[in-house]
């Protein structure tokens, strides 16, 4: 049996702000522009937004799962590569028993999703989508990663559809009273700015792992186009992601500009894979940083709702 240590280094930790963030977005995002002031429904309120964290946390581990045993199934994960220690082609995790992970790790995302689940069947059909989402990511017969569709994968499921499937479940929680809207406007440009923010995350890996990816036919979009392209959309990703969060949230996630400039071209300089290793824990800083900015403008009412149609 693998020790324990191995599967907590599996679940890769790091990488977990990509669950956390959109959930509180979302929850940010419809507390700001979705729930008069005046509402009591903060109990049922609390209980949906920690459904959807269970929900999330369990979907990214089970991602995580999928994508160390699907690459090294694949071969991508050699002896050359530059990086984390990879549980299965490391031999500390077997094959047989990271597919049991994988499957315990869904489950548990469908029990702690349940709350969410029974709100709506849309909403159930979501989490469904969302898991196998995850699990297409470098699994089955056509894995996203490997025919360049992971950043596409990134922004669109850790960043537009987890922030905006929160904002709604919460909306579907509290909205017995006839005032309460869903703000898709808002939660769909949030979560667009933090699907970009978190997509810097892919772009520092693909960009370490480029060389080996390129041997085993691994067709991202750094292997597709190259490593000047990936510096392009790493300064892509990290103006625009706040802008759009600006334009939600306010001008608090503007102050972290500067922090993302001095990102962006440090990551411009990086030339070796080793040299990109320390890019993949700044972005998950900078999109963490951004969403606790975020949170504390609309927990102290700097959101400016009215800048944006709520609907």
């Amino acid at each position: 049996m693998a020790p324990l240590r191995a599967w907590i280094s599996a679940c890769r930790p790091k990488t977990l702000v990509a669950a956390v963030a959109p959930v509180a977005l979302g929850g940010a995002t419809y507390w700001a522009y979705g729930i008069p002031h005046q509402s009591d429904d903060t109990r049922a309120y609390a209980i949906i937004l920690a459904s959807c964290l269970g929900f999330a946390l369990c979907v990214q581990v089970a991602c995580n799962f999928a994508n160390d045993l699907g690459d090294s199934l694949r071969g991508a994960d050699t002896a050359e590569r530059v990086g984390p220690r990879r549980a299965v082609s490391a031999g500390d995790i077997s094959p047989a028993a990271m597919r049991r992970g994988i499957w315990i790790a869904c489950g548990l995302a469908l029990i702690l999703g349940a709350p969410v689940a029974l709100l709506s069947p849309w909403l159930l059909l979501a989490g469904f989508l969302a898991i196998a989402c995850a699990l297409a990511y470098t699994l089955g017969p056509f894995p996203l990663a490997y025919r360049g569709l992971g950043d596409v994968f990134v922004v669109t499921c850790f960043g537009v559809q987890a922030t905006a499937l929160t904002a709604w479940a919460t909306h579907e929680a509290v909205r017995d009273c006839a005032c309460y809207w869903m703000p898709w406007a808002p939660a769909l440009l949030a979560g667009l700015g933090l699907g970009l923010l978190a997509d810097n995350i892919l772009v520092a890996n693909n960009a370490r792992d480029y060389e080996t990816d390129l041997v085993v036919g691994k067709r991202t979009t750094v292997v597709r186009f190259g490593r000047g392209f990936a510096r392009h959309l790493h300064g892509f990703n990290s103006f625009f992601g706040l802008i759009c969060l600006g334009l939600v949230f306010g001008w608090a996630p503007l102050v972290l500009l500067p922090l993302a400039v001095w990102q962006h071209f440090a990551f411009r300089r990086a030339a070796r894979p080793a040299d990109f290793l320390p890019f993949l824990g700044r972005a998950a800083v900078l999109m963490l940083l951004a969403t606790v900015l975020c949170v504390t403008a609309t927990c102290l009412g700097w959101v400016p709702a009215g800048n944006l149609p709520a609907r």
